[in-house]
């Protein structure tokens, strides 16, 4: 795909106001400001992952609730993810970026503070509303603490030019993604309380990581013009589609391999790990796709693969299907940093937070939606049904990136503007 020219971003010294001067974005690539928000989302992503094992033991063990509990507060800390995200992404583009991003990091720590408290169902709840604590999005994009990663993706976007910027979102959600897993292996060691604790350093750490970045200012009152609403739109509608998928099957897949084959909690673990880790090393390709095929080809043609996984699974035996399980990852986000770098480099730099935060307010409440969906299919319905259902959402939502987009990607230079006149 070609893009058009960057827009030259201003950069708002730490600490300097809306009306304080301003830096121009330095050629090619600004190294410090990229080493600071790497190491703020690699000990965010490490923190997730000791709350995406410690929090569902705290509810099931510590305060014995059922299932149906837990997946109750998933979906509520999907819901408040989707509905936070949209305010923060609109005050990122329309109020201040920098007051919007560190905000939004900031309640991550807030709410692993709740959970040192005594064991409490009201503030377990608490927690995950602003933690956004949930099953039905991955740990590098939104499935703990996701609030803030749409900002950190308007922020990433304006620290590197658009020739190397595919590259660095996959370096940055590998990253974020590896360190995820390393934090879900040490969450196993250690008391509860010892692993919040540690969650809590991490998440402090990565709000003081933050900080120094310089980060752009923002015209106050200002709406992304129209030709850039109309790119808003097509990617939040793809973005349904996509959060509706994973909504479907997901949460769903290492039960279905629970129930159907009786398979062990530490038989699961391993082939878990391998097909997170799988998913995590794929994104490293997404540069190579991009740059081979472009991003609608990349997208279609991963995708369509996983949906062939997905498809297969609930008709085959337990190998293969482990075989489809473990690959199944890998095919879903492949392109998904070239997903994130399209969207950003055919927009105006300031209209890139309302973009992204909108973005990822669609697939994230669309996926919880479809996650209570799915649950009903599996205990009264079909266990295929959300299999069936993911190939299927997945198919036409690669019909909509070559609808909108053109199968060469080339239909965004019709949308992409510099200016932004409403």
């Amino acid at each position: 795909m070609t893009s058009p020219p960057a827009q030259e971003p201003t950069l708002e010294a730490p600490g300097s106001g809306e009306g304080d001067a301003v830096v121009p974005e330095a050629p090619p690539v600004q190294r410090t400001p990229l080493v600071l928000l790497l190491g703020s989302r690699v000990t965010r992503g490490f923190a997730a992952g000791l709350i995406n094992i410690g929090y569902p033991y705290l509810v099931l063990m510590d305060l014995h609730a059922t299932y149906l509990v837990l997946g109750l507060l998933y979906v509520g800390g999907a819901l408040s993810t989707a509905i936070l995200t949209y305010i923060f992404g609109r005050a990122g583009t329309r109020v201040n970026l920098r007051m919007a991003y560190l905000t939004s990091m900031a309640l991550l720590p807030l709410a692993v503070v709740l959970l040192l408290f005594p064991p409490n169902f009201e503030l377990a709840a608490l927690a995950s509303v602003l933690g956004g604590f949930s099953a039905t999005g991955s740990l590098a994009g939104g499935g703990v603490g996701g609030v803030a990663m749409p900002l950190q993706t308007a922020i990433l976007a304006d620290l590197t030019p658009i020739s190397q910027r595919t590259r660095w979102f996959s370096y940055f959600t590998f990253l974020t993604g590896a360190a995820a897993a390393v934090g879900s292996l040490a969450a196993g060691l250690g008391s509860l309380t010892e692993v919040f604790g540690v969650a809590l350093v991490l998440a402090v750490a990565a709000v003081l990581f933050a900080i120094p970045i310089p980060i752009r200012t923002v015209t106050r009152g200002k709406a992304p013009s129209r030709r850039s609403r109309k790119v808003i739109r097509q990617f939040t509608f793809t973005g349904i589609l996509n959060g509706f998928s994973q909504g479907l099957l997901t949460p769903f897949l290492i039960p279905y391999f629970i129930l159907t084959f009786g398979l062990s909690r530490s038989e699961m673990s391993v082939y878990s790990f391998v097909a997170g880790s799988v998913g995590t090393l794929s994104v490293l390709f997404a540069p190579y796709l991009d740059s081979r095929w472009g991003f609608v080809k990349a997208i279609v043609g991963t995708r369509m693969v996983a949906a062939l996984l997905a498809l297969s699974i609930p008709f085959i035996p337990l190998d293969p299907a482990l075989a489809a399980y473990m690959a199944l990852p890998a095919f879903r986000v492949a392109a998904l940093p070239a997903q994130s770098s399209a969207l950003v480099s055919n927009l105006p730099a300031q209209d890139r937070a309302e973009a992204a935060g909108t973005n990822q307010a669609a697939r994230v409440g669309a996926s919880s939606g479809a996650t209570a969906l799915a649950g009903y299919s599996l205990t009264d319905v079909a266990l295929a049904i959300p299999f069936v259902g993911y190939a299927i959402a997945l198919s036409v939502n690669s019909y909509f990136y070559v609808y909108f987009f053109g199968w060469k990607g080339t239909r965004l230079k019709d949308a992409s503007v510099e200016s932004s006149t409403s």
